[in-house]
């Protein structure tokens, strides 16, 4: 159909309005052909404004974003452990790989601390040795990956196991002159130990060590473990359970030997206007010994020698020799004991004595007191202090509980409200409990009480 026959075909099916589009048409059908060609001729150069355009932009980009190689430091995570039952026995793994990386600048910028890391999933890696590889993850894009060292890493995978040993105890130290350690007494006396079939096989024992340097009375502490194999060598990794167990040693004092309390003997009176406040003696306690019949025969104390404070203002502090008892000797030759009398202006003071009472024995036993009595330095106001009555201070000695024997306690001292105990003299008294034979514990301490000052 010619171009002609085509306008007049459009006109005469067209309406009137339509007609102007045929009329357009008909300027525009000689044109549509040379477009047709001058596209087809120039396809070259409209793709190379494209890709000219593209390499404007990509300059463009580069320049505010350049691409860049760095090297970081990936830390090695164990992101999935072996099954529980199992555990990492050895292993090569390093707690780093060295990553060369080639990314834009932004993207090194949005890096975090954990933006690269080697990952490991030894989950499924079963017992036995093993090589895994280390593949760097990075958390951040775009970004190429160049290179990474180490490449692998061996581990050692070891079934875990338990067995039960027995607490060994070690006792270390000395106990003071006198004493003697007896057998010890350990809970519980069997611990489990868990860790690898190879590290257990190897303990033997967990050893508790205890010391009693110097104690004069039984030793009782919380002692932790460390397991032990055959030659006595401490074995790590591995957990013991319970950690920890209660020891205690007890202690006996040999028959030649005996604890003595230190008495200080001080005599005068301070300066007008002053008062003895405390008298303390150290040691406190000494130990002498001799034969078995003289050392039975001695009481729970002994005495320093003399100690003036007449006419004292200030305090006194003396080194004196102790009132040795005939037949028995101090462990330590030509000992002396340091004795500190405190003298302070008098505001109130009072030393009294009293025979110690002593409570909640039973009547199928008996006690003897030694010294039968205390001197007791009280402190308070003068009026209080002149009012007091032998009533009005006792001196207590609670033995409930004890048993047949010997035993050195701490008295207590019961005074009126506003009045304060300085110090007691000596400081603990011996109690020598014995079955009534027909006698009465309640008799004796009746008699106690009945005591005048």
């Amino acid at each position: 159909m010619s171009e002609a026959s085509a306008i007049l075909l459009c006109l005469k099916r067209s309406r009137p309005r339509a007609a102007l589009g045929c009329i357009v048409l008909a300027s525009a059908l000689p044109i549509i052909p040379l477009m047709v060609r001058w596209l087809t001729n120039n396809v070259s150069l409209m793709v190379l404004a494209v890709l000219l355009a593209f390499f404007v932009w990509g300059v463009g980009s580069l320049q505010q974003d350049p691409i860049v190689e760095n090297t970081v430091s990936a830390p090695v995570i164990i992101a999935t452990p072996p099954a529980a039952d199992q555990v990492i026995s050895t292993s090569t793994l390093p707690s780093t790989v060295t990553v060369r990386i080639r990314a834009p600048q932004s993207t090194f910028e949005s890096l975090g601390a954990d933006g690269v890391q080697v990952p490991l999933d030894l989950s499924k890696l079963g017992v036995g040795q093993h090589v895994v590889k280390l593949e760097p993850v990075i958390r951040a894009s775009p970004a190429l990956l160049l290179s990474s060292r180490p490449l692998t890493a061996s581990v050692t995978i070891e079934q875990i196991t338990e067995a039960r040993v027995p607490v060994r105890v070690v006792v270390e130290g000395t106990p003071a002159i006198g004493y003697q350690a007896q057998p010890y007494s350990v809970e519980p006396t069997q611990v489990t130990v868990i860790g690898t079939k190879q590290i257990v096989s190897r303990i033997t024992s967990a050893v508790a060590v205890i010391s009693v340097e110097g104690a004069r009375s039984a030793v009782e502490q919380t002692v932790r473990l460390v397991a032990r194999d055959r030659d006595n060598n401490p074995v790590s990794n591995v957990s013991i359970t319970p950690s920890a167990v209660v020891v205690r040693v007890p202690m006996e004092q040999l028959s030649n030997f005996k604890d003595l309390a230190v008495r200080v003997r001080p005599t005068g009176q301070p300066a007008e206007g002053y008062a003895i406040t405390s008298i303390s003696a150290s040691p406190q306690v000494v130990t002498v010994f001799g034969p078995r019949n003289a050392i039975q025969q001695l009481p729970g104390f002994i005495d320093t020698l003399e100690v003036s404070v007449a006419g004292a203002t200030q305090d006194v502090e003396q080194r004196v020799g102790l009132n040795v008892p005939p037949n028995v000797s101090p462990i330590a030759e030509n000992m002396t004991v340091l004795v500190r009398v405190r003298i302070e202006p008098q505001q109130g003071a009072l030393t009294v004595s009293r025979r110690p009472i002593v409570i909640g024995i039973t009547e199928t036993l008996k006690v003897k007191v030694s010294p039968l009595v205390v001197d007791i330095v009280l402190a308070g106001p003068q009026p209080t202090l002149k009012r007091l009555t032998q009533d009005s201070v006792r001196v207590e000695v609670d033995a409930t509980g004890l048993g047949v024997g010997v035993h050195q306690l701490t008295p207590k001292v019961i005074a009126p409200e506003g009045v304060a105990v300085q110090s007691v003299i000596p400081t603990t008294v011996q109690i020598e409990v014995t079955d009534a034979e027909g006698g009465s514990a309640q008799g004796q301490g009746g008699a106690a009480r009945s005591q005048a000052p």
